[in-house]
């Protein structure tokens, strides 16, 4: 009496694997994470450097760095990188002592959301 039990057991399992495939191919995926607040040092007057070292976003991702002081020239609010394949990176945006920075990173078409930095 065992043995049928376990082959209804068995074949329903193999029955249900496709959908349990299906199920777990339609689930959400984990967001995006901000990038790590990056270090900040002065360059010039007008220009700080940020910086981020292995693991501060996704490998290869696109970094984007928005000057979101609004008497900021629009052609020079917006700077970025893209990280290497351990996911540092670096670069030099148009900024000023208490301007705040917003950074986010872009990798396989997810976007995630901002981290943002005061200048000091």
């Amino acid at each position: 009496m065992v043995r049928p039990i376990h082959a209804i057991a068995r074949l329903l399992g193999v029955a249900l694997l496709p959908l349990g495939v299906a199920v777990g191919c339609v689930s959400p995926t984990l967001p995006l994470p901000p990038p790590s607040t990056p270090e900040v040092t002065t360059v010039d007057s007008a220009h700080v450097s940020l910086s981020s070292g292995c693991g501060g976003v996704e490998n290869d991702a696109v970094v984007e760095v928005i000057n979101t002081n609004p008497t900021v020239p629009m052609g020079d609010a917006v700077g970025g990188a893209i990280a290497t394949d351990c996911g540092a990176w670096s670069t030099q945006v148009y900024a000023h002592s208490g301007d705040v920075l917003s950074i986010t990173q872009q990798y396989a078409n997810q976007t995630s959301t901002p981290v943002t930095v005061q200048v000091p």
